[in-house]
């Protein structure tokens, strides 16, 4: 049965971020400006936007009673096929929010590409979402506007044509990188072309050992690999993850996002989001590279 939580839950299918607050270490500053380096890539196989078929209606119904359960929070989630080339499917209205560490992960894809030996702060930035560590491979990959360039060079690999990462902070004590605005669906699109993009096993592989403190939401889905993000902002605490939950005919691509009043409602609405996805997970939309 499904908890009622401080929230009016918009769900709108997408998974997500992880943010720097009440994560390991400082936040990590952030960049964004074009310049690049980029692993070599291959664009996921799979079906255009063509014949996209439905969401099935009882997976529909659970979700948006998750959706009415209170009206002091935003929830959003987009679902896509994994390999696909399908607009995500969104339910709720899904805001434009702040990504928090859920940038970490094309900030990972950038300094594979680059061909740096960072494997260690890698796995830290993934797998406890370590700030110093995301700090370090920021720098690594050369100025802010560099680094900036490299981790959006990731997001157009993976087919999000539109996020922008910031080259400088914006926001005293929180990285440049963090505070990027990725839109739910952009990151749905982009969760679905990962695990397809040459070069990103090892960032994947990670993200199916994320420490057992950050394992909610979707982190209760067995075998599910995802990044979470969470943060304060102006309007209200937000909580955000993507991830890659498997199926019997390859995966779903999911990302989530919450803006509530605190790290704790939004996790526990993302639990709740995350126990229909689960209980229905046959009928989520599957696909493979």
């Amino acid at each position: 049965m499904l908890r009622r939580l401080a929230g009016a839950v918009t769900v709108a299918l997408a998974v997500a971020a992880c943010s720097l607050p009440g994560e390991a270490g400082p936040a990590p500053s952030q960049t964004g400006t074009p310049s690049a380096t980029s692993a070599s890539s291959t664009s996921p196989s799979s079906s255009t936007g063509e014949g996209r078929r439905a969401l099935d209606s009882s997976l529909v119904a659970d979700l948006e009673e998750v959706l009415r359960a209170d009206d002091r929070a935003e929830v959003s989630l987009a679902l896509a096929p994994i390999g696909s080339h399908e607009r995500p499917r969104v339910l709720g209205d899904a805001p434009s929010l702040i990504a928090w560490s859920t940038i970490k992960v094309p900030l990972a894809l950038a300094v594979l590409g680059s061909g740096t030996e960072a494997m260690a702060d890698i796995d830290a930035a993934l797998t406890a979402s370590d700030n110093a560590a995301a700090d370090r491979l920021w720098e690594s990959l050369g100025t802010p506007q560099e680094a900036a360039g490299a981790v959006e060079s990731q997001l157009r690999r993976g087919g999000d044509a539109r996020t922008q990462v910031p080259s400088a902070v914006t926001v005293p004590g929180y990285s440049a990188f963090g505070q990027s605005t990725w839109r739910l669906i952009d990151q749905a699109a982009f969760t679905a072309a990962l695990p397809c993009l040459n070069g990103s096993s090892p960032v994947t592989e990670a993200m199916g050992r994320v420490v057992e403190g950050q394992r909610w939401g979707l982190g209760v889905i067995e075998g599910t690999r995802f990044k979470g993000g969470w943060g304060p902002t102006p309007e209200g605490y937000v909580v955000r993850q993507l991830g890659i939950l498997p199926g019997a005919k390859g995966g779903t691509a999911a990302a989530v996002q919450v803006r509530t009043g605190t790290h704790e409602q939004g996790t526990a609405i993302m639990d709740e989001v995350a126990a229909v996805l689960d209980r229905h997970r046959k009928a989520l939309p599957n696909g493979s590279c």
